[in-house]
């Protein structure tokens, strides 16, 4: 359904450094930018027609903003990659708003961590699938 996704950063090194350590743990790497002064994340084996996440200024040279409502989730095989996708986001200047665990209100098997980025864009994490049982962590938020 998706191409890519762009979004605007007031400080391009420290939001590189930023998703950075949060792809690092989902597995993906930086990408060769389309263009000066931008940085994109995606699938390595398939960099030209895969999923790009990418960050620059905004073209219009305004302040970038974080939108009300807006929100980028990201997919983890298991509730450890949440875990550490969020502690590797608030160890590289991330916010956070909402520890990692379940919420039932998605169903039993939702386990997810929101993080906010240094420019204040909220980020999900989610595993589905979860169970209590094979991770031996019940923490219901």
């Amino acid at each position: 359904m998706l191409t890519y996704i762009t979004t605007g950063t007031n400080d391009l090194q420290r939001s590189v450094d930023f998703y950075d350590a949060i792809f690092n743990v989902l597995g993906y790497s930086r990408q060769p930018a389309w263009t000066e002064g931008w940085a994109m994340w995606g699938d390595d084996d398939n960099p030209d027609e895969g999923f790009s996440f990418c960050i620059c200024p905004p073209f219009d040279g305004y302040t970038a903003t974080a939108g009300n409502g807006t929100m980028f989730a990201f997919s983890a095989d298991n509730a450890e990659l949440v875990r550490r996708f969020h502690a590797a986001g608030l160890l590289a200047g991330g916010e956070n708003e909402g520890d990692p665990g379940t919420r039932t209100t998605y169903g039993p098997d939702f386990y997810v961590a929101y993080l906010r980025d240094p420019d204040g864009h909220k980020l999900a994490c989610v595993y589905r699938g979860y169970s209590p049982e094979a991770d031996n962590d019940t923490d219901e938020q």
